[in-house]
């Protein structure tokens, strides 16, 4: 069952809209894991997002997603979605979860992507509320994340005009991920973690994921390679190999 919501950024008092698809759980509250999207324009109209829910209700655990501003169905502009707005969203996103009574509040996992991983990780109060976190690509410093896309012809024209076509974003975006250091919000982090990683990411410096691995102070935490893995996971059948190790974490740790 989907179950549409809207409510409002509390920082820029855009209208973010999310869903909710249950698990047939009639009896009991029932576990859920909230998803955090990467910043790609379609936000939980991509596939990825349309085909993990299914995977998980599946396992008797429902879903919540939500859109950045200025992604999918969400309001707003996505050429200003920097890491600030992002964590504003989520911390209203999170309200939104706490509000649910049919929601078995002890059984909350979150799975992120890249962008969405980044707001996870340097919001370690929210992180730490959970019982699971799952980390696709975590772009642990995003400018880098940010660099790797458009290249450095590009990047130099973004930051002499203070726009890119390329990425779609103003400067000031690039300018407001340098306040953060993710990996020190990391080793706040105690819920047990697990990630994925492409050894050949184009986007996200594979060695950034293993430097995010060390700094995680939980001592449950697993770091799952994919050799000749890409960002979008499109090689060798590593999609649906990635929403399996997926699904059956938050399997185990929420059932």
């Amino acid at each position: 069952m989907e179950q549409q919501i809207e409510f409002k950024s509390s920082m820029t008092n855009q209208v973010l809209r999310g869903r909710f698809i249950k698990s047939e759980n009639p009896n009991k509250k029932s576990p859920i894991v909230f998803m955090l999207t990467g910043d790609g324009g379609k936000g939980t109209k991509s596939l990825s997002w349309v085909n993990m829910p299914p995977k998980l209700a599946e396992k008797g655990i429902s879903s919540f997603l939500f859109d950045f501003e200025g992604l999918g169905y969400s309001d707003g502009t996505r050429e200003t979605l920097c890491l600030s707005i992002g964590i504003s969203n989520l911390l209203d996103a999170f309200k939104v979860i706490e509000e649910q009574e049919w929601i078995d509040s002890n059984k909350i996992g979150c799975f992120a992507a890249s962008f969405g991983a980044a707001v996870l990780l340097a919001a370690p109060e929210i992180a730490n509320k959970l019982s699971i976190v799952g980390l696709k690509s975590p772009a642990a410093f995003i400018a880098d994340a940010y660099f790797n896309e458009i290249g450095f012809d590009e990047f130099e024209n973004w930051r002499k005009t203070g726009f890119s076509n390329e990425n779609g974003y103003k400067y000031e975006v690039f300018l407001d991920c340098l306040r953060y250091n993710i990996f020190e919000t990391a080793t706040r982090i105690t819920t047990p973690c697990y990630i994925t990683q492409g050894d050949k990411d184009e986007i996200v410096p594979f060695q950034q994921t293993v430097f995010l691995y060390e700094c995680l102070k939980t001592t449950e935490k697993e770091l799952n390679i994919f050799k000749d893995g890409n960002h979008s996971y499109s090689n060798n059948n590593d999609w649906d190999k990635m929403a399996s190790y997926f699904v059956e974490c938050f399997h185990k740790s929420l059932w």
